[in-house]
């Protein structure tokens, strides 16, 4: 089904949503794995801007994210953080998703976002390439930074809708 998702021209179904609701219920969707690996998600945002998004498929993309730094905290034993930020400047929003975990090396940061690259023994290694694809339908970027010990940070950064300014 990753395989099928990632090949095919999905169908956009786009409204305007308040971005904060919108990585609140993809928070909410992590809730249980968040708990279970003993994660603090600290949201540094009180609300977002209205943006014009594709809802369910934009969750898609932070419960993505989320779920790949849960992971990233193998090996790390207490203070494990995710951050998330939603930012505002110029005609654009930003969200940032910061993790404390592992970090990713300089090596396989490279190709994160190609199709079937992955880490994990059951990953696809699409989670990442279609995240991609969906933020760039969005008209936005989806970028990384990592520091192998220190954590990762994903940015995703939307446009605002016309004549909307931060």
């Amino acid at each position: 089904s990753h395989l099928l998702k990632y090949a095919k021209e999905e169908d956009y179904h786009f409204e305007r949503v308040n971005l904060a609701a919108v990585v609140d219920a993809s928070l909410t969707q992590m809730k249980a794995k968040l708990d279970a690996a003993k994660v603090a998600a600290v949201r540094n945002y009180i609300t977002g801007p209205t943006v014009q998004a594709d809802v369910e498929k934009l969750r898609g993309v932070f419960v993505n994210i989320l779920d790949n730094a849960i992971d990233a905290f193998d090996g790390v034993a207490e203070g494990r953080r995710i951050e998330l930020f939603i930012e505002n400047g110029g005609r654009q929003t930003t969200v940032r998703i910061r993790d404390n975990g592992t970090g990713i090396p300089p090596e396989k940061l490279d190709r994160i976002f190609n199709p079937f690259f992955t880490t994990k023994e059951k990953g696809t290694g699409l989670g990442m390439a279609i995240s991609k694809k969906i933020v760039e339908a969005h008209e936005g970027t989806l970028d990384v930074t990592s520091t192998v010990g220190r954590g990762t940070e994903f940015v995703i950064t939307l446009p605002l809708p016309n004549g909307q300014a931060a």
